[in-house]
């Protein structure tokens, strides 16, 4: 990885992204995470949370370096993956047309997006939003959550490392956010939903404010996380700012 301290200022926060999002997913749903030589692979299976088998992580900056180790990477002939590579800047041009050139296909830019801790200041009530800390608390917000598909994981509420949160609203749950703490430092803010009803209401920037708090309680002077397109206007009012971006590409028909 040492390539990519020099190429990428801040690349603490794609190393806190990568450790924080494996961590939840190991736990909520067995998937597993290894460093393969210039790879890192999420092994998803057949768990359904993606329609891929492998996310492969290119922690080397040669396109070809990276490519050759997927294509020696053991993977049935019907397995499906993706492939995110980071960066510094928003545009990167050349390396879209190198991966491109060895046949891939160009899916989405994003940015990893970061705030200092504490707030200056806090601009929502956040009275409304709970910590779940139980079962049952975690039942009564998955009533209201599981109409859009929605679900706070049981198997995640006795680990120390991630903090679920639910918005109630006239006794109902109306939205949720999961954080995860396991990385030093560094709070990541792995999901957040609000229902599609009560959008346009600061649900959303209430739940994210209330995990700042929790994350100061804690000690931690860094927040996270990789937005939604629907969720990147909020997170820019809310003062967090890029740190650093990664592409993502699907195999052309000429990878193997």
């Amino acid at each position: 990885m040492m390539d990519f301290v020099v190429k990428i200022k801040d690349w603490w926060a794609v190393e806190a992204m990568i450790a924080s999002y494996n961590y939840i997913y190991q736990i909520a749903h067995k998937t597993s995470y290894k460093v393969h030589g210039p790879l890192g692979v999420t092994t998803y299976g057949n768990t359904h949370i993606a329609p891929y088998q492998f996310e492969f992580l290119a922690l080397n900056p040669n396109p070809r370096v990276v490519t050759e180790a997927i294509r020696t990477y053991p993977m049935r002939d019907d397995d499906k993956f993706i492939l995110n590579v980071f960066h510094a800047s928003p545009n990167v041009p050349e390396l879209k047309a190198k991966y491109q050139s060895l046949g891939y296909d160009f899916i989405r830019t994003g940015p990893i997006i970061h705030r200092d801790l504490p707030p200056k200041q806090q601009r929502n009530d956040v009275s409304h939003i709970h910590k779940v800390s139980t079962i049952r608390k975690a039942e009564f917000a998955n009533e209201s959550l599981t109409n859009e598909g929605e679900r706070i994981p049981l198997d995640t509420l006795r680990d120390k490392n991630i903090h679920n949160f639910y918005a109630e609203v006239a006794g109902h749950a109306v939205g949720w956010l999961q954080l995860v703490t396991v990385h030093p430092n560094v709070a990541y803010i792995q999901h957040v939903y609000t229902l599609s009803m009560y959008r346009g209401l600061k649900v959303g920037s209430a739940l994210i404010e209330r995990a700042q708090i929790e994350a100061v309680q804690l000690g931690i002077q860094n927040m996270i996380t990789v937005p939604s397109d629907m969720a990147l206007g909020m997170l820019i009012r809310l003062a967090y700012r890029p740190l650093a971006y990664f592409t993502a590409f699907r195999p052309g028909e000429d990878v193997d």
